[in-house]
Order: C-alpha cells, then sequence, then structure tokens
C-alpha cells in the first residue's frame, strides 16, 4: 500500500493545529495598520489581513478534504474533545498565528533583523507575476480577485514581507532545516507524535500480471526493466547453433519440459495496465473474501502477546503484488504532524494506534481490504534516515514551530486584542478558499 502523496503548501504553525497552516498577517508598524485587530510595541495587524489569515486556513482545511462551503455542517461540529465547533477552534488557531507573527515582528525589532534588497527585489517580483498572470496585466483585476480573501495587491506584499522576516528569524534562531537544535529535542519531538507499525493487508483485489505466450508470468529486472532469466536453466539453440534470445537479445533461459524459466528470487512481475498506465485490478468474489477474512482470527490469535516473529512471518504471505515487503520493511511510521500526505485508511490506522499499546494487534477495515496492524516501539533516530524520508518530510518544520511557538508565548500576555474590530471581520465561514496566495 504506496502512501497516497498530496501537495504540501502549508507549514504547520503550533501544536494547536492539525492541519497544515502557511500564512503571515502583519503591517510594518501601527501607524499604518487600519482597523488594528492586536497591537503589541508598535507592530499590528489590521482586519484586512485577519480576513487573509482565514482565508488560508480554509483553503488548508479544504485541501484535506472538509466541505468548507459556508452553508457546510463542518463548522457546527465540535471538533474533538475541545469543547470547540470548527468554526471556534479555527479562528481561534488563526487568533493564535497572528499573536505568533506578531512576537516574531518584536524579535526581528529587538535583533536589529531587516530584509535584504535580494529579499526585498524577489517578493516585488513574485508579486508582479501575480498582476501579470492572475490579474492578466491588471493591479485591478488582482484588487478583485484577492478581495475574496479580505486584501489587496499591496497588502499581499507586506503580508510576503512579514512572511520572509519570519523566516528570517527561524533561520536565526534553529538553523536551515533545523541544524541549530539539539538532538535530544529532535528525538523527545519524535517520541511525542510518530507511531510505528507492520502491516498484513489482506486485500479485497488483486493484480493482473504480464504474461509470456505460454501464459506463464514473466519475471523482470527492477533496473534494466528486462526478463531476467534463472541462471540454472538450460540454453535452446536455433537450428543454426545460435542461442535463443528474447526481443531485447537476452537468451533465455529453459527447465527440463521446455519451458521458459524466469528468475523468480531477483525479479518481479510487472501489472497489466490500462490505457491510462494504471495497473489492473481485479476483486475478489464474495465467497473468496469470505475465505480471506476468515484467516484473521488465527492471525491474531499467532501475534497476540507480542509475538513479533508470527506476524512477521504472515507478512510475505499476503503480498498484494512480488517486493511488496520492501518497501519501508521496517515499518511505516504515522503523525498528526504528516496528516495532510495520508489516504482515509492511513488516517484511520492512525487513529487506531493512538489507542494500541506496544505490541498489540488490531484490525483496521479499509477501502483496499483490511489491515491487521501490530504497533511496535520506535527505532532510534529514523527521522534522519533518508530511505524513510517520505514519513518525516514536516518533521523539521513541526519542531521549529513548536518550540518558536513556545518561545513567542512569552510575548502573548503584552499583546492587545481589539474585540470590536475582530467582530468587524468576516467569520471563517464567509471569507475565500484561499489555496493560491
Amino acid at each position: 500500500m504506496k502512501l497516497i502523496k498530496k501537495e504540501n503548501i502549508i507549514r504547520v504553525l503550533c501544536l494547536l493545529l492539525a492541519v497544515a497552516l502557511f500564512t503571515a498577517a502583519l503591517a510594518s508598524c501601527a501607524n499604518e495598520v487600519k482597523d488594528p485587530i492586536m497591537e503589541y510595541d508598535g507592530e499590528g495587524i489590521s482586519l484586512e489581513m485577519y480576513e487573509f489569515v482565514l482565508s488560508r486556513m480554509k483553503g488548508s482545511l479544504a485541501r484535506l478534504g472538509y466541505d468548507v462551503s459556508a452553508t457546510s455542517s463542518f463548522w457546527t461540529e465540535m471538533h474533538g474533545d475541545s469543547g470547540l465547533t470548527n468554526e471556534e477552534f479555527y479562528t481561534n488557531a488563526v487568533i493564535d498565528t497572528c499573536k505568533n507573527y506578531l512576537a516574531a515582528l518584536a524579535m526581528c525589532r529587538e535583533e536589529g533583523i531587516e530584509l535584504s534588497d535580494y529579499t526585498l527585489e524577489a517578493i516585488d517580483e513574485e508579486i508582479a507575476f501575480y498582476v501579470d498572470y492572475d490579474g492578466k496585466g491588471s493591479v485591478e483585476k488582482l484588487d478583485l480577485i484577492l478581495s475574496k480573501y479580505g486584501t489587496t495587491t499591496e497588502g499581499l506584499r507586506k503580508i510576503y514581507e512579514v512572511e520572509a522576516k519570519y523566516n528570517l528569524i527561524i533561520s536565526e534562531l534553529y538553523g536551515e532545516d533545523a541544524s541549530l537544535i539539539a538532538g535530544n529535542v529532535k528525538d523527545e519531538h519524535y517520541k511525542a507524535n510518530y507511531y510505528r507499525f507492520k502491516q498484513i493487508l489482506i486485500s479485497n483485489f488483486y493484480y493482473e500480471y504480464v504474461t509470456d505466450k505460454q501464459g506463464d508470468v514473466i519475471y523482470y529486472d527492477s533496473e534494466s526493466g528486462k526478463p531476467i532469466y534463472d541462471t540454472n536453466g538450460e540454453y535452446h539453440y536455433t537450428e543454426e547453433g545460435e542461442r535463443i534470445v528474447d526481443e531485447y537479445g537476452v537468451a533465455i533461459r529453459y527447465d527440463e519440459d521446455g519451458n521458459i524459466l524466469y528468475d523468480k528470487e531477483n525479479g518481479k512481475p510487472a501489472p497489466t495496465k490500462d490505457e491510462d498506465g494504471k495497473a489492473i485490478e481485479h476483486k475478489y468474489s464474495e465467497e473468496e473474501m469470505t475465505e480471506r477474512i476468515g484467516k484473521i482470527e488465527g492471525i491474531l490469535a499467532a501475534a497476540a502477546n507480542k509475538n513479533y516473529a508470527a506476524f512477521e512471518a504472515e507478512i510475505p504471505n499476503w503480498q498484494v503484488y512480488v517486493g511488496a515487503g520492501e518497501y519501508c520493511p521496517d515499518g511505516y511510521y504515522l503523525s498528526d504532524i504528516e496528516v495532510s500526505a495520508y489516504d482515509k485508511s492511513m488516517r484511520d490506522i492512525l487513529a487506531e494506534l493512538k489507542t494500541m499499546a506496544v505490541g498489540e494487534v488490531r484490525v483496521v477495515e479499509g477501502d483496499s481490504g483490511y489491515h491487521v496492524i501490530m504497533r511496535y516501539e520506535l527505532d532510534a533516530g529514523k527521522y534522519e534516515n533518508s530511505e524513510y524520508a517520505e514519513w518525516f518530510s514536516e518533521f523539521n518544520d513541526s519542531l521549529i514551530d513548536k518550540l518558536f511557538y513556545d518561545k513567542c508565548a512569552k510575548y502573548f500576555d503584552k499583546i492587545e486584542l481589539n474585540e470590536e474590530n475582530i467582530g468587524k471581520a468576516r467569520s471563517i465561514k464567509n471569507v475565500g478558499v484561499n489555496y493560491d496566495y
């Protein structure tokens, strides 16, 4: 089961956010802020920019597949055990994000950090691109687009400037790719947020493999993509005494009955594909699935009481395709931090893992069949292993956001909120869904 990846645009800003959030919504000084919703030490966030932050949050929720239309029941549903509706929870998260950025500006001022001319020029070039591409060369047309998100072309430029300052202070504190963060801090973050498991997929489908003229499944070399033959087989010869070769010019090996002898140990079969290049799947019949499901209880019983060896011995027997065990042989690593990258089955497995003890085995039903999962202890330092990088794409950013949030929290008591101006803003239900800016 491959992990279904989505484009990850928005960074996680604090532990309160279960979704990715990448935004900036600040003005450079309080005197330039119209209708500020919060202020601190000469800095402020305007009502206009607050709505932009709401639109970014709404966009990130939409990317996760939630129905964020204004009339959706999603907004009135309770958010976990927070005691808040989704509308209240995510609005509060945006307020916290704005505080986070306001504190970041204060830190930049304290440290004397300013943006370089190069950075400012890069921001201008990006704004110019949006004017040319989205606005068809017209600032007024781009302003009309951005009005759905509460801002303007000039407001967007200020947002990007603050974003750049935020990134600059982050880099000063934690280094590129979290290089200045101590290893023990990373380990604590790893242990607190990630879960490791292995699985047996009792699939409800199987692949149809490419066969030769005799109807035998062809095994291919992974690197060359050509058929690979068992060296224990014999060569056959033409009447002219030359070895019989395949279409690639490779000499074919045969068994004693004259059948082609493929190297099943080192080669892999290839699923047949449709005209769109997608592997063709066939569903098991109801009777076949009943038989397959009936074997789950035996697997659970054999793997009970932390019998890892018994569980792992079963894994090869249920591979959907040859070589499946080579994908993450040490297990899968899941976390709420990475949740935007998971399909529904993986999210359901993560929810189950949170309630499981190490060594426990359970079953999670998914679109592809039944996932028999066993929770494992975390392997030390796996987040630094390049072979497992796809499971930890947000690890460094999430750790930085947590550390920086904690640092920013020291400023929060000094920030003055303007509830009246906050009340003037459009709600998160009514702002546009911002995917692009």
